[in-house]
């Protein structure tokens, strides 16, 4: 057995070698073949630390995907409880789907007989979503119960969203809601209209114009169903939610005091339409 200490080949984000995968039982019981994917969620510090006081690792057991299943809405961090993300290899790129209940804790005593898998890796882009992702459990944006209730209930606009965003995988890093400019507020009644402000970030890379018509396409469609949904012709007022503007802006292009107001909506913010429902958690 290898003495663990701060020398460990092991950084967070690293794949577990399929013999190692083998030989520690890493395999789920519905993830029985070769398609395991084991992924290293420790923080480099803690792994550094001597098992005495650190003596385990946590890992995400996960699977490969072919391309054909890359989900889009499940790309850049979207979606707290489930994440799909590419490692870059010599040979071809591989993707993983991985998910938040899929954790499992094993001792470093145990791992430090083995070696990371050298073929594939994290790319400098996506090691910082990934570690987004893995934070994404425990701070995710909260709304009020209503506008929730509204959104994905009464009007089912979520559903919408979650269609137009499907398919454009990693050309939408992600969606941003602003309700009633942030101040927290009771409503009461359909005519009791929340204000909604929405902004779809897209990528810079690796095609900045490609994205950039996905992200626009993405509002002229986000702003037709709310109009269709919440909007009525005949009085010419707004019902439920009043979507206010809804705009398309690069990553690079959203400012720091930007992004501490706006809230980003997650994919899996679906919580009231949960059977039995489940009250939505705060960031704190």
């Amino acid at each position: 057995m290898v003495e663990w200490g701060r020398e460990t080949p092991w950084r967070q984000g690293h794949l577990v070698s399929d013999e190692a995968i083998s030989v520690l039982g890493l395999r789920n019981s519905g993830n029985l073949d070769a398609s395991t994917a084991v992924v290293i969620a420790t923080h480099d510090c803690d792994l550094a630390q001597s098992p005495d006081s650190e003596p385990d690792v946590e890992v995400i057991v996960g699977r490969f995907l072919s391309k054909e299943e890359v989900d889009g809405n499940f790309t850049h961090a979207k979606n707290a409880r489930k994440l799909h993300i590419e490692f870059i290899g010599a040979d071809s790129p591989a993707w993983v789907q991985m998910e938040a209940t899929s954790k499992r804790k094993i001792s470093k005593d145990t791992l430090g007989g083995f070696f990371p898998q050298a073929e594939l890796r994290l790319s400098p882009e996506n090691y910082p979503i990934f570690q987004m992702w893995l934070a994404s459990r425990y701070r995710r944006s909260a709304f009020p119960d209503e506008f929730e209730r509204r959104l994905t209930r009464v009007t089912k606009v979520s559903d919408k969203i979650l269609k137009i965003l499907k398919p454009l995988g990693d050309q939408i890093v992600g969606i941003f809601f602003d309700v009633d400019d942030g101040i927290e507020s009771t409503r009461e009644g359909s005519d009791d209209t929340y204000t909604l402000d929405v902004t779809i970030l897209h990528a810079v890379e690796p095609d900045f114009d490609t994205a950039e018509k996905a992200a626009e396409k993405a509002v002229q469609d986000l702003k037709e169903e709310f109009r269709k949904k919440c909007y009525e012709v005949e009085t010419g007022r707004w019902k439920e939610i009043e979507l206010r503007f809804c705009t398309a802006i690069s990553e690079g292009a959203l400012t720091y005091s930007e992004f501490k107001i706006l809230k980003k909506w997650r994919l899996d913010h679906i919580s009231l339409a949960a059977s039995p429902q489940h009250n939505i958690l705060s960031d704190g």
